[in-house]
């Protein structure tokens, strides 16, 4: 029939969206807080982010998951209220907070509506500033942080993940998990605590990012009336070492008896944010397999049979983060996965990407990113992107140009220079029985206990 729809073929890919970001007006305290607000009246809500220098960059190496405990107890009593009464003025004002602490920063987040600003501003500034670190409090929290330790460390993913890390860091603050671990979670008292904050949360490299239903200069007044008094303190963002070097080696073997398939990991030392290789490195990875029709995926996948998923990733952070291939395969699959996933890195040098499957990838990254601006809390996220990583003030704007300009031949050099497989670690978290005669073949096997 004439005019008919083909359904044989695809439609055509349509242009990605320009990135519009609201208009941010700037305001810096005395103290060093900078303030972003962004005006956006089209509904009565308000979301906002604090972003503080208090990361697990920063934590002493016997103390390590302070960071994330001091975030997890801000809301456990403050000022004159107990861990209960923090919650109902949480309530009765409707809104909703978090706090998320990774390597580089703490980030506290609100979201409420634009009527109760004045009251989510006093909750944020008592969570912050008048934090009680009741001892009791700390007790009880401190152990629901190692009952969520051992839950992680009984599923495989996440024991392959941390053991990864461990191997390609060492004793690099990139080695040890953000939220730290058994050992030195259950030293922390309230004393920890508070010295920590106390050293951590001031308005030294702070920054208060809102968007939504506020005048940008009433805003500022209300952070003023609430922050311009807040200790300036003199820490700034952590410095970490630069990771070792990882002399190549056989395959690490995390046995775990019984497993009834493997985990498997391939990782090395990545990239920091930003960094000159940035976006030829994120085109190269969506190719090799940070999308659902990557090369990895499709052969262990499509191809083998071996996996429901395979994914790669670069951790990109202030530091060179870890780039990581993983997937859980069938036990008797392990050696063959390893073999397939450095094939196909090196294939990405021998066989480079054509046009189509560069813009496949290209498109993967652009077409949906005007999506993640349209809520006042997307907005803020990006933004707040920007500010932990200095990135610049246009960066959003272009991303799809930056994107778009990656050539093959960059993609083949990035990979060829930053992704070498032979020097990648593997690891396989699986029962030794069935995984070590076929990790042979590879070369000399490390075998690790699952137990700490």
């Amino acid at each position: 029939m004439s005019g008919a729809l083909d359904r044989r073929r695809p439609p055509p890919v349509g242009s990605p969206r320009p990135i519009e970001l609201p208009a941010f007006q700037r305001f810096d305290l005395d103290n060093g807080l900078r303030i972003l607000v962004a005006e956006s009246h089209k509904l009565p809500e308000v979301s906002l982010r604090l972003i503080v220098e208090a990361g697990a960059a920063g934590e002493p190496p016997e103390r390590g998951g302070v960071g994330a405990l001091t975030g997890r107890l801000l809301t456990e009593g403050a000022g004159e209220r107990s861990a209960l009464e923090m919650a109902a003025w949480l309530d009765r004002l409707g809104a909703a907070f978090s706090a998320g602490v990774g390597y580089d920063v703490a980030t506290l987040s609100m979201h409420f509506l634009s009527d109760v600003t004045g009251g989510a501003l006093d909750y944020l500034r008592s969570v912050v500033r008048e934090p009680a670190f009741e001892s009791d409090e700390v007790s009880r929290v401190r152990q629901e942080r190692l009952d969520e330790i051992e839950r992680n460390l009984d599923e495989p993913s996440v024991l392959a993940d941390h053991r990864l890390i461990r191997t390609i860091y060492g004793d690099h603050r990139y080695g040890r998990p953000a939220g730290g671990e058994r050992e030195t979670v259950a030293k922390l008292d309230a004393d920890a605590i508070r010295q920590f904050h106390g050293s951590r949360y001031s308005a030294a490299g702070a920054v208060l990012i809102v968007c939504g239903d506020v005048a940008g200069t009433a805003l500022h007044d209300a952070v003023a009336e609430r922050f311009g008094d807040w200790p300036g303190g003199t820490e700034e963002a952590a410095s970490l070492g630069a990771p070792p070097d990882v002399e190549p080696g056989g395959p690490v073997l995390v046995d775990r008896p019984h497993s009834a398939q493997a985990e498997v990991r391939v990782g090395c030392t990545g990239l920091p944010y930003g960094g000159d290789d940035f976006f030829p490195a994120t085109v190269a990875n969506a190719i090799l397999g940070g999308v659902f029709n990557s090369r990895i995926n499709m052969n262990l996948r499509e191809d083998k049979g071996w996996t429901y998923g395979a994914r790669s990733s670069f951790h990109f952070r202030r530091g060179p983060g870890p780039f990581v291939i993983s997937a859980a395969v069938e036990s008797g699959a392990v050696s063959g996965a390893f073999r397939e996933i450095q094939a196909e890195i090196r294939g990405l040098v021998e066989r480079p990407p054509d046009e189509a499957e560069l813009g496949l990838a290209k498109n993967a990254l652009t077409l949906s990113l005007p999506r993640q601006f349209e809520t006042p809390s997307l907005v803020t996220g990006k933004v707040a992107t920007q500010q932990i990583y200095a990135l610049p003030a246009d960066y959003w704007e272009t991303y799809v140009d930056r994107v778009d300009e990656v050539t093959r031949d960059q993609v083949v050099e990035v990979t060829r220079s930053r992704l070498e497989p032979e020097s990648m670690t593997l690891l396989a978290v699986a029962a030794e029985s069935d995984v070590r005669p076929a990790l042979e073949e590879l070369g000399e096997v490390r075998v690790e206990s699952a137990e700490p």
